[in-house]
């Protein structure tokens, strides 16, 4: 009764134009949660939203208003923090591989594939240089285990900017 009915279309299409949009950059926290920073507002991302961007990422967002608090929600990704990056690998519990970016304030693992390119077995724990694809998707393209055999100390905290 309600598929394909245009009003309805139209009626859905209304409710979205009509929602309030801002810009901003997202802060994380050390919790799950995190903060759309705007020019002179803070909105709150919840912890299911911040599944899907990253401390850093220049987005766009729709403000969801329930009674006096303001929440943002992810819409639009307008320029990543990271593209490129130093990793740790790890396996989740299904056995899939994972990597933790070498960042302060991203603390979410990111789903990984491994490059043709890199032909070693990666183990827990290897460092590696990884490409973000896609929102929270990573390739890794280089495998940093064997230039760590070349290290006489322990590799030294690796830090992004941002």
């Amino acid at each position: 009764m309600f598929q394909d009915n245009p009003l309805l279309a139209q009626l859905k299409q209304q409710i979205h134009d009509s929602k309030e949009r801002v810009e901003g950059t997202v802060k994380g926290s050390d919790k799950a949660y995190g903060f759309l920073e705007c020019d002179k507002k803070s909105y709150f991302i919840a912890p299911p939203a911040m599944k899907k961007v990253m401390h850093g990422d220049k987005i766009s967002a729709t403000i969801e208003k329930q009674g006096d608090k303001e929440q943002a929600e992810p819409e639009t990704l307008i320029e990543p923090m990271l593209t490129r990056f130093i990793a740790k690998v790890r396996f989740n519990k299904d056995k899939k591989l994972q990597v933790l970016v070498d960042h302060p304030n991203i603390n979410q693992p990111i789903g990984a594939a491994q490059s043709k390119a890199v032909k070693e077995e990666l183990q827990e724990g290897d460092w590696v240089v990884a490409t973000l694809k896609s929102t929270l998707c990573a390739t890794i393209v280089f495998s940093m285990r064997k230039s760590l055999n070349l290290f006489a100390t322990p590799m030294m905290n690796w830090h992004l900017g941002g």
